[in-house]
């Protein structure tokens, strides 16, 4: 049996309100964790601290837009929503790497491995709100 295509969200807007509330509970999994490794490395340094933020500001910073660039296309047209999921995704990256390009530029000291431990950290954590469910 083919389903037909009837320009309607066949999804309804539950299914959008459960997408748009996943996407809020990765983003808030993501903050906690870079509060978390700020606070752990504060245990260390000062320096090790605002690293571990900054790595943690370069991974989280991007996923708030490209979460803001594609909720706004949930819906319907398909194609318009993959479109800007790519056009977010090709956003999200070229910000990740200027953000890092930035803080290695324009900080000093900046102890690198915090920075990148609080990178992993925030995408960690959204993998893990995401198969959290």
């Amino acid at each position: 049996m083919a389903v037909r295509e009837t320009g309607e969200n066949r999804a309804g807007p539950s299914a959008e309100a459960s997408v748009r509330a996943a996407i809020a509970r990765r983003l808030r999994f993501q903050s906690l964790a870079a509060v978390g490794v700020a606070t752990l490395a504060l245990l260390v340094s000062p320096v090790a601290a605002y690293s571990a933020l900054f790595g943690s500001l370069a991974a989280y910073i991007p996923a708030v837009v490209f979460a803001n660039l594609v909720v706004r296309r949930i819906g319907p047209d398909s194609t318009a929503f993959l479109r800007y999921a790519v056009i977010g995704e090709v956003v999200k990256l070229t910000l990740t790497g200027l953000l890092c390009a930035a803080v290695f530029v324009w900080v000093a000291p900046l102890a690198g491995g915090w920075f990148f431990a609080g990178m992993i950290a925030v995408i960690v954590a959204g993998f893990g709100a995401a198969l959290a469910g």
